[in-house]
């Protein structure tokens, strides 16, 4: 169980949940009409600025000493790969504000930046899931994407959404790095975040 649970964190954790995100849209929205013929343009952005370069930079964090390891354990080794995956995030979105893409889908990249800032404000007292908050902040924009953008209702994709954030949070209680209150609150942040940015941009 605890292999598996290794590979499900790994899988979904965080940094990779924009990527899907943006991957998705090509499944359930417009965009596979709209944007046809550009969808590495689309990805290929988002996943150098939201998994390479801020993992190569978490990575160079750890090798100098300024985090401990690359899981993030303690509450005091978020705070800086926090602050530079927020700002490579900033630069993703710049980027694709540049090629007028809509403002639903630019707040669909706000929406972590929002989230990361209220987890550090909370990571100062409590420790919160950021797997979590990345798991449930792709289905809480698919979600609102689909309702207020697509007026549609993928039933059938937010039920694999479901399963897959609770396998999860399953997972990370495995193996032990957050308690169920921990879980549910960083489930909770990431879908209210995401769903209502996505929402006041529809």
């Amino acid at each position: 169980m605890k292999l598996l649970s290794h590979f499900i964190s790994s899988v979904f954790q965080p940094l990779l949940m924009p990527i899907y995100s943006v991957a998705l849209l090509f499944v359930y929205t417009h965009f596979r009409y709209i944007y046809v013929n550009q969808f590495f343009t689309l990805l290929i952005p988002t996943v150098l600025f939201t998994f390479l370069i801020p993992g190569m930079l978490i990575y160079i964090m750890m090798r100098v000493g300024i985090i401990s390891d690359l899981t993030l354990l303690k509450r005091r080794d978020r705070f800086a790969p926090y602050a530079v995956t927020m700002l490579c995030f900033g630069f993703l979105i710049y980027h694709f504000y540049n090629l007028a893409l809509p403002l639903w889908f630019l707040l669909m990249l706000v929406a972590p930046i929002v989230t990361m800032i209220l987890a550090t404000i909370i990571t100062l007292w409590w420790k919160i899931s950021a797997h979590m908050f990345g798991v449930s902040s792709l289905l809480g924009g698919v979600m609102s994407i689909s309702y207020f953008v697509e007026r549609g209702n993928p039933y059938l994709l937010f039920i694999l959404l479901f399963v897959i954030s609770g396998m999860v949070g399953v997972s990370r209680l495995i193996l032990r790095r957050h308690t169920p209150n921990q879980v549910y609150a960083g489930f909770l942040l990431g879908f209210i975040v995401s769903f209502t940015c996505i929402w006041i941009g529809s």
